[in-house]
């Protein structure tokens, strides 16, 4: 048996797979880990003349701000991703929605013409019917005809 699967979740993959979520979650990932090791290096390279206690502070220092601006800037670009994820499928459903009321509004459109056609018929039945009331065909009687 097949599972049917929720419109929803179709929805929610073809968005993904149409906006590249993986792979552009995976490459922010990546980034925020190379500045965050990128402070780190650079901070270790500009603390070398210092003595080691100092050195040891400043790149305890390093770390944390290394972390917490790779950490920050991780969680504002999936908050962009799930931004944009968000517009495409508002997009999608007003689309989707444009498209049903546009079905709607001819099948509408439709059943009008159809039923002016069958109140024209119907009129023109009547007419016709009233025609013949007020017109009888006359037959000649057999005293005019002697």
């Amino acid at each position: 048996m097949h599972k049917k699967t929720n419109s929803g979740e179709e929805t929610i993959k073809s968005i993904r797979r149409n906006s590249a979520y993986n792979s552009s979650r995976a490459l922010v990932l990546i980034f925020c880990m190379v500045l965050g090791f990128s402070m780190l290096a650079t901070t270790y390279w500009l603390s070398q003349h210092l003595p080691q206690n100092s050195q040891i502070a400043v790149l305890f220092i390093a770390v944390l701000l290394g972390v917490l601006s790779g950490v920050n800037l991780f969680h504002f670009l999936h908050a962009h991703y799930d931004q944009s994820d968000a517009l495409i499928q508002v997009a999608k459903f007003q689309e989707r929605s444009l498209k049903h009321r546009n079905n709607a509004l001819s099948l509408v459109e439709r059943i009008r013409e159809e039923v002016e056609e069958e109140s024209q018929q119907e009129e023109k039945v009547r007419t016709a019917v009233q025609d013949e009331k007020r017109d009888p065909i006359e037959k000649p009687s057999e005293e005019e005809n002697q």
